[in-house]
């Protein structure tokens, strides 16, 4: 099993093959198609993060839905979706806003740090079935989980 660390930077050199895609593309519903293996390696690094920590319930993390994305400066990303996940021992899913937000290197070789946000504080679990029937696109105001590298 690979570390945070090792999966911030995979999605980092990830991204990095992908910039031209993300600053050609700046109007999309979901940017998944154009970001190779960003989706889930985003849902990677949150399946670590949540299962360092014991008062998180057991879930499962299976990819997510990037609804945005930016380059903030020539050294910051910004990412935004829905994660979709499951309880351990189900197959049931479910799904809960993240943000993440990431600060490279110039040359886009090492990430310095990282800040993930998950699950609104105010809303209760979406499944997703739901969330297929009614996508939402909401900001929110008090994160459950703010994990930083």
């Amino acid at each position: 099993m690979k570390s945070a660390s090792e999966i911030a930077q995979m999605l980092l050199q990830d991204l990095a093959q992908n910039l031209n895609n993300i600053q050609k593309n700046n109007s999309l519903i979901y940017y998944n198609e154009i970001l190779g293996d960003t989706s889930f390696l985003l849902a990677g690094l949150l399946n670590v993060l949540v299962k360092k920590e014991n008062f998180i319930d057991k879930i499962w993390i299976d990819d997510s839905l990037i609804t945005d994305i930016k380059l903030l400066n020539s050294n910051k990303i910004f990412i935004k979706g829905v994660m979709i996940w499951g309880k351990e021992g189900t197959t049931a899913q479910w799904v809960d806003p993240f943000e993440f937000i990431m600060k490279f290197d110039n040359d886009l070789s090492t990430f310095i740090n990282y800040t993930f946000f998950y699950q609104d504080f105010d809303i209760n679990e979406i499944s997703y079935e739901e969330y297929r029937e009614n996508r939402y696109n909401y900001e929110v105001e008090k994160w459950r989980y703010e994990f930083k590298s």
